[in-house]
């Protein structure tokens, strides 16, 4: 028993002893690219959204999770000229919302939108995005162009954080010219490529960046790169700042939902995304969510339990060699081959008596008779009577039905005597 305790202290200690090596073991580091302002991750935009005050005094900073101009949609913006912030990998939206986008910055307003790619936009505004290719060092610098803003010593990035840059003059395929841009060069990189441009558009403009990167946590508090994140957005006018969470949530442009629309439109600013919100404000996908549940919880009642395997059905065995017989025998009485049924006889009647009595049957004479009636102790006339038959049988061409039957109720008395 005190061997047993022994044992248990010892599994109690090593568990122990992981769970505290579990809690106490410094968490591995997240570098998920949210770019969410609620992410203290290195690649979140914690940072950058609590200093948006300092850069836009006086106004007032709102962090949606419906794009901007779905808002004015809405009327909440038309009144009054406000600033747009997006900052994500990728820019991506449909043809839809893209007309949203670009009426809401031809009304005036202004976005600034900084990501590595962005669909939806290139064609309308004719520019590309390229990566560069030319890197060697493990870093490399950017900067802006403007004399007043273009720092002394340019600001210091990982190459792969920064290595996208615009192509302002691109063809769009084989069969068009080249179509140029009417961007202005706001910043470029250590080559001289473009990475962030000024596109006027209507009365508003557009402020393109390709290194999102640069606004993260991460390289905010980098050396003094967290100036060339607030240099640049100081390119927008100080007005009203709507902060673009949308994307990050439900994912930009994509799957526009009317939920959305009218939950702004009654002034709600914080719209709760979740896959299951969704599927209860929406009375079909709500009654198959709940067909689905019930369907799973019969299935688990009925179906859950252990089924024994089906046993096979296995039939008797049938005898049929009965039915052979008769269907040899039909063929043999269709033909009227008496003597082809003959010769088998007598065949399977010598076959029988080599069998069960040992004697030879190559020479028919009467020695053999007479050992044959020995062992049989039948008469030793019924076994010349039989054999006459026999000898009649081989010797004749053609054999009556009459004849026949006369010579089988001699074999069949045969058997049945011996």
């Amino acid at each position: 028993m005190k061997k047993h305790r022994f044992y248990l202290l010892i599994l109690s200690l090593t568990v122990l002893g992981f769970v505290l090596v579990e809690i106490y073991t410094p968490k591995p580091i997240d570098w998920t690219q949210t770019y969410s302002s609620k992410d203290k991750i290195p690649y979140g935009c914690e940072l950058l959204y609590k200093l948006l005050p300092e850069v836009f005094r006086n106004q007032k900073i709102s962090d949606g999770r419906v794009p901007i101009y779905a808002k004015g949609a809405a009327n909440t913006i038309n009144n009054t000229k406000s600033n747009y912030i997006y900052v994500y990998q990728y820019f991506r939206v449909d043809s839809i919302n893209r007309k949203k986008l670009l009426d809401y910055v031809h009304q005036g307003n202004n976005a600034f939108i900084a990501a590595e790619d962005f669909y939806g936009l290139n064609d309308t505004l004719h520019f590309e995005t390229n990566y560069s290719q030319t890197f060697t060092k493990d870093s490399v610098t950017i900067n802006l162009v403007n004399p007043q803003l273009k720092a002394p010593k340019a600001f210091r990035y990982h190459h792969q954080s920064v290595n996208t840059y615009f192509e302002l003059n691109y063809k769009k395929d084989s069969l068009t010219k080249i179509v140029a841009t009417n961007a202005i060069i706001l910043g470029k990189n250590h080559t001289g490529e473009a990475n962030f441009i000024k596109i006027p558009f209507g009365k508003g403009s557009f402020y393109l960046s390709t290194v999102p990167k640069a606004f993260s946590n991460f390289y905010l508090l980098k050396a003094n790169n967290a100036d060339y994140a607030f240099k640049a957005l100081s390119y927008l006018p100080e007005r009203q700042v709507y902060w673009d969470e949308y994307v990050n949530v439900v994912g930009f442009g994509k799957n526009s939902r009317s939920i959305l629309k009218s939950k702004y439109a009654k002034g709600e600013d914080d719209i709760d995304s979740s896959p299951f919100k969704f599927i209860a404000s929406q009375p079909a996908l709500k009654w198959a969510y709940y067909i689905t549940l019930v369907s799973l919880l019969i299935y688990l009642i009925f179906e859950g339990k252990r089924r024994q395997r089906i046993i096979p059905i296995i039939e008797i065995p049938q005898n049929t060699s009965l039915s052979f017989v008769e269907t040899i025998g039909a063929l043999y009485y269709n033909q009227k081959d008496h003597k082809a049924i003959s010769d088998k006889k007598i065949a399977y009647l010598l076959a029988y008596i080599r069998n069960k009595f040992h004697l030879k049957t190559t020479i028919l004479d009467q020695e053999f008779k007479d050992d044959l009636s020995r062992k049989t102790n039948l008469p030793i006339a019924e076994i010349n009577d039989l054999f006459d038959y026999v000898a009649t049988m081989q010797s004749s061409e053609h054999v009556q039905e009459k004849d026949l039957v006369d010579f089988n109720k001699h074999i069949e008395a045969f058997y049945k005597n011996t």
